[in-house]
C-alpha cells in the first residue's frame, strides 16, 4: 500500500501548521511551483514551434507533392488547404513563442522569489520588475527596502463567501 500523504506531496509547505506537515516553511509562503514540472512543459512546446514554422515556410514544397494529384479540384482545394494551413500554424508559432518566453520569465520569478523568500509572489510584470537584478538591485533590496508585491488578481475565497451576504442587504432603491 502507499504512503497516504503521497497526494498531498506537491502542496504549499505552509499547508499543514505552524512547521508544515508536507515539508517544512522553506521559502513555500502561500505557493509552490514544481519549476522542473514547467520546464518539461517548455521543451515539447519549442519543439511544437518549429514544427509550425516548418509547415509555414514549406508550403511550396508540401504544395509541390499535389502538382502530381491527378484531379485539378484535389489540387486547387489542396493547395488552399496547405495555405490555410501555413497562415494558422504560423499564427500558432508567434503565439507559442510568447508563451514560452513567459515561462522562462516565471520559472526565473519564481526562483528569485523563492531565493529572496517573497510571500504570496506570482509572476506579474510588475512583480518581476520589482524583482533585484544585478548588485545595485541586490543592494537597495537589502538596504533601502523590500517593495510591497501586487496581490494576484481576482476575489478571495473570504470575499467570494460575503459578496453574496451582502448583495441581499444593498439599497434597492
Amino acid at each position: 500500500m502507499g504512503d497516504p500523504d503521497a497526494r498531498n506531496v506537491n502542496r504549499a509547505p505552509s499547508e499543514g501548521g505552524e512547521h508544515g506537515k508536507y515539508g517544512g516553511n522553506e521559502g513555500a509562503d502561500g505557493y509552490k511551483i514544481e519549476i522542473a514540472s514547467v520546464k518539461s512543459v517548455i521543451l515539447p512546446l519549442e519543439e511544437s514551434v518549429a514544427g509550425a514554422r516548418a509547415v509555414k515556410n514549406g508550403q511550396e514544397t508540401l504544395t509541390a507533392y499535389l502538382q502530381h494529384c491527378g484531379a485539378p479540384e484535389l489540387l486547387a482545394s489542396g493547395k488552399e488547404f496547405i495555405k490555410a494551413w501555413g497562415f494558422g500554424m504560423g499564427e500558432l508559432a508567434d503565439h507559442a513563442d510568447v508563451v514560452v518566453d513567459r515561462l522562462y520569465e516565471a520559472i526565473a520569478g519564481y526562483m528569485m522569489a523563492d531565493l529572496l523568500r517573497v510571500k504570496d509572489f506570482w509572476p506579474s510584470d510588475a512583480n518581476l520588475a520589482k524583482l533585484p537584478s544585478g548588485a545595485a538591485g541586490k543592494w537597495s533590496w537589502e538596504n533601502v527596502g523590500v517593495p510591497e508585491m501586487e496581490k494576484r488578481p481576482g476575489k478571495s475565497g473570504l470575499q467570494k463567501f460575503v459578496d453574496p451576504l451582502l448583495r441581499e442587504y444593498e439599497d434597492e432603491s
